[in-house]
């Protein structure tokens, strides 16, 4: 968050592939996230509150406003049926 920086992007979003990746840092290592941001996919949240126990996970904004503007174009459709 500090240095609003992108540490890496990822080859794969398969939950095999991600424990893999992040399993390369050592456990003391997970422990010290604080924050972790990744969009909305339920996958990622399970693995992030296994890996990184400690970790807040943010949302990205991009994701939240997209859902709500799809959410809030079903409402408009069926107002409109």
């Amino acid at each position: 968050i500090e240095n609003h920086r992108t540490l890496d992007i990822i080859l794969s979003r398969r939950s095999r592939y991600l424990r893999n990746y992040f399993l390369r840092y050592d456990h003391s290592a997970r422990l010290a996230v604080q924050t972790v941001t990744v969009d909305l996919y339920t996958p990622y949240r399970h693995l992030i509150h296994e890996l990184f126990p400690h970790a807040i996970i943010i949302a990205d904004h991009f994701h939240v406003v997209a859902q709500a503007y799809r959410a809030l174009n079903q409402i408009r459709i069926k107002a409109m049926n």
